[in-house]
């Protein structure tokens, strides 16, 4: 950063210590897939870094844009805490970090039968770097999509009632009308970011069939038993906020996250619970649901938000680049040196705009970092309805069991009751109560099994109600102070550098017309 850049405001100053205390909780911190995106995006936006032209290379024209852009970089404070999805709590980690990269193509051993279609026959690999914490060593596996889905089987079969994160949606990503390049990398950011999600969960972080699909080569079985229905059909988790990439703006990151969280929404809605008398429960879910609707709500605000921003920044660049080529112009039929210096101001004025898009886009990233939290919570509300889905189900496979006692008993009362003409029909009446009774004690043990995981479900869900209020109302507030640190800092920057450009041009406010 060079020393032209404005000194932060005691504000960002003051969170630095506490930034920093943050960043050593950031233990399963993500590639640098983030990085290497906003490096491609400086490469290929003109208004970040436009092609030098060859006579400016040598006669370096001032009339001609070109590296000045890096003499007023300008990079906020550090912000508060990492994002809710890639934290967890440092007592209960197990996993330091988790990588996702190195995608490979390979071809099913059918690829090239009779009847096969060219390429349907084939699949990627992922390579899966996992760092254990404690120096517990690194282990590196191969990975493909349907070891993903036998493992989130296995996690939601093993935690009913948790909240466990959602897997990304296969039909989702494959989709959409993209490059192959495209694709393999978004599949690698959201299956690194699904497997940090679990990793930073209390429970499923320390589960064996995660430490098993992370540390152990060979392929991960299909899963067997039964795991719950909607788990492979409905789940649909966004996309994490990334930089923007050239030819995408940052709004379109925005927008499309959103769309994608609100699509896995509607898509895992429960069944009613019919006669849940938890009251405490009930309320807890009622408030769930208020807080669905909020969060909707205020990512419409913060889309529109973006958008505005987003639209500003390209505005300004545009203006720039136009006032560029107005004081070429006017450098070319210059007469006198009046015209000379006049245009030169203008060129100096246009490359205090071009600064501040650029500035603008940075802010505009660190507007979508911090308000991707509403976003983060809502595609946590996938994983809410998925634990009150388990609920619901467990409730209603113990009233069925609880309605087949009831005619169990039933036609055993009326088989009872019955008088029997001879010692034939004594015996078949006989033979068929005893069934009944053999009948009515499996139902009867099935329906005490049935409790036994309703009960443990409904204790999962309080558990994971009371941390997830508790875990809410901390990234709430860690992300508006990182929202006002960053208005703050990208304030004075701005203040700063127009302050500079009405110093220069104020001689003109002495002059007549």
């Amino acid at each position: 950063m060079m020393a032209a850049e404005p000194s932060p405001p005691p504000a960002a100053s003051a969170s630095a210590s506490t930034a920093a205390a943050a960043d050593d909780l950031e233990t399963l911190a993500l590639d640098s897939s983030s990085s290497a995106a906003a490096t491609a995006s400086a490469s290929t936006d003109p208004l970040l870094r436009p092609p030098p032209s060859p006579t400016a290379a040598a006669n370096h024209d001032p009339f001609v844009i070109d590296d000045f852009l890096e003499e007023d970089d300008f990079s906020p404070s550090p912000t508060i805490a990492p994002p809710p999805a890639a934290r967890a709590d440092a007592a209960a980690t197990v996993f330091a970090r988790i990588t996702v990269s190195d995608p490979k193509k390979h071809a099913e051993p059918s690829a090239g039968a009779a009847g096969v279609i060219p390429g349907s026959g084939s699949y990627f690999s992922y390579l899966v770097t996992t760092r254990l914490a404690g120096g517990g060593g690194e282990f590196r596996v191969r990975r493909r999509f349907r070891d993903v889905v036998a493992l989130a089987d296995r996690l939601a079969a093993a935690h009913r009632g948790l909240f466990v994160p959602a897997r990304p949606d296969k039909s989702v990503l494959e989709g959409q009308v993209m490059q192959r390049h495209d694709f393999v990398s978004q599949r690698c950011a959201a299956l690194q970011r699904y497997l940090c999600r679990l990793a930073a969960h209390p429970v499923v972080g320390r589960s064996p069939d995660l430490r098993t699909f992370l540390t152990e080569p060979g392929a991960i079985p299909a899963f067997e038993g039964e795991a719950p229905r909607y788990w492979t059909t409905t789940v649909n988790a966004a996309a994490p906020p990334v930089p923007a990439k050239a030819g995408r703006d940052l709004f379109g990151v925005f927008k499309d996250l959103k769309q994608t969280v609100v699509n896995g929404l509607v898509a895992t809605k429960p069944p009613p619970v019919e006669q849940e008398t938890d009251t405490e429960f009930l309320a807890h879910k009622a408030q769930l649901e208020d807080l669905q609707q909020q969060l909707t709500t205020t990512s419409q605000q913060a889309e529109a938000l973006v958008k505005a921003q987003d639209d500003l920044r390209e505005t300004t660049g545009h203006l720039g680049m136009t006032l560029i080529k107005l004081a070429k112009f006017e450098r070319e039929q210059a007469t006198c040196s009046s015209q000379r210096s006049r245009a030169g101001d203008i060129h100096n004025f246009a490359n205090s705009i071009l600064k501040f898009s650029r500035s603008q886009r940075k802010l505009n990233s660190e507007i979508v970092k911090h308000l991707g939290s509403i976003h983060e919570y809502l595609e946590m509300m996938i994983s809410v309805h998925h634990a009150f889905t388990d609920r619901s189900n467990a409730l209603h496979h113990v009233q069925s069991l609880s309605a087949d006692l009831f005619s169990l008993h039933t036609r055993a009362g009326r088989l009872e009751s019955v008088s029997s003409r001879d010692m034939g029909h004594e015996w078949s009446k006989y033979q068929k109560v005893e069934g009944l009774k053999e009948t009515i004690s499996s139902t009867e043990a099935a329906k005490n099994d049935a409790l036994k995981e309703y009960e443990y479900i409904k204790e999962n869900n309080m558990i994971e109600i009371k941390r997830f209020d508790k875990e809410r109302r901390r990234d709430f507030v860690e992300m508006l102070k990182g929202f006002a640190i960053s208005q703050v800092s990208y304030s004075d920057h701005f203040a700063v550098m127009w302050a500079k450009v009405a110093e220069e041009t104020k001689v003109y406010c002495n002059r007549g017309n």
